[in-house]
């Protein structure tokens, strides 16, 4: 019988009987580890492009194709927008004009818990030369941003032969013979007012030219009050000056499922001016870009530390890396359309 020594066994022929040797458990992890790692190869391009654009969806600035400028509070120092009225004191003025013109029977009560409803942010759009300005304003800390987009020379326009009604209906109506139930409760400065006279002082302060400020948006103004006894959810529309309520019992619940919740979390970005749980899931798509980005590159020192693994694995990303090129063409096609 003759003993053969494992040195005298042709290289080939022993990782054969190793890997033939192999307990079957061992086996499996092993093709595992190789479709994990050829797996993530392949969908390297989408990983980078994931970490990237998460981050780019969190940071709205960064790498931005318009000149942006943020500002702090100091950038409005002297205008109305410094110290403006709270939510409470809004509500306040609304209750006084409510009670002053219709002068109920029992005088409308004002109930603690008055808000900015949906965002706190008011926007601001800015047509100077050549560009289109964009402000945002967050009332609650007095910060925000200023975004120029270059705008090419307007074309005239031919009014559509089926176009019907008033395009500025909705917005607030100037001085006239009105009635308070037609054109709603014009306060002596309100919201829109002050955002407007604000934003040129901020274009002055960072370095933007001034041109005619258009108010775009600013949050509604919702409080609880009490008519003759019941409660009602009430809701001031800075803009047109309307009032709206509803019974609390009635008032709209927003539906979300669990689809369109997984899809918010996606797309939620930005760090809002407060720290809450908006603030910690920013840090938390930050966290998630960086990572994403870092598989990305130790996915590659890990492939390349493997030598049985190069041809095949080039092979993998040369043609993962086709796929990404090709259908990053076909897409730009499809969004352009």
């Amino acid at each position: 019988m003759i003993d053969h020594e494992p040195s005298l066994i042709p290289r080939n022929d022993a990782s054969e009987i190793t890997v033939r040797s192999r307990p079957l458990r061992k086996r499996i992890i092993h093709t595992i580890r190789r479709g994990h790692l050829y797996l993530g190869l392949f969908l390297l391009p989408w990983a980078a492009l994931y970490g990237v654009t998460a981050f780019l969806f969190n940071h709205p600035t960064a790498f931005s194709e318009q000149s942006t400028t943020t500002f702090e509070r100091s950038a409005i120092l002297g205008t109305p927008m410094e110290s403006p009225p709270s939510a409470e004191d809004w509500a306040a003025q609304v209750m006084a004009k409510l009670n002053e013109i219709q002068k109920p029977a029992t005088a409308y009560t004002l109930l603690p818990g008055a808000k900015f409803g949906g965002r706190d942010f008011a926007f601001a759009t800015v047509k100077a030369e050549g560009q289109s300005i964009n402000v945002l304003i967050d009332v609650k800390t007095s910060t925000g941003t200023v975004r120029s987009t270059p705008m090419p020379e307007p074309k005239p326009l031919v009014k559509a032969p089926f176009a019907i009604g008033n395009a500025s209906e909705g917005r607030r109506p100037g001085p006239g013979g009105s009635s308070p139930s037609e054109t709603g409760i014009q306060l002596e400065n309100p919201l829109t007012a002050m955002v407007r006279e604000t934003v040129p002082v901020i274009l002055e302060r960072t370095g933007f030219p001034g041109g005619d400020v258009t108010v775009t948006s600013v949050p509604d103004l919702q409080f609880s009050m009490e008519v003759e006894g019941k409660t009602w959810n009430a809701s001031y529309n800075f803009t047109n000056g309307s009032v709206s309520g509803v019974e609390p019992e009635n008032a709209p619940k927003p539906e979300l499922g669990w689809r369109r919740f997984l899809t918010r979390l996606h797309t939620t970005h930005g760090y809002p001016g407060e720290a809450n749980g908006r603030w910690f899931w920013a840090v938390i798509v930050d966290a998630m870009a960086f990572t994403m980005c870092f598989w990305s590159l130790s996915g590659l020192i890990m492939w390349w530390q493997i030598k049985a693994t190069r041809k095949i694995g080039a092979v993998v990303l040369m043609l993962s890396t086709a796929c990404a090129v090709a259908l990053g063409f076909a897409m730009h096609a499809a969004l352009t359309i």
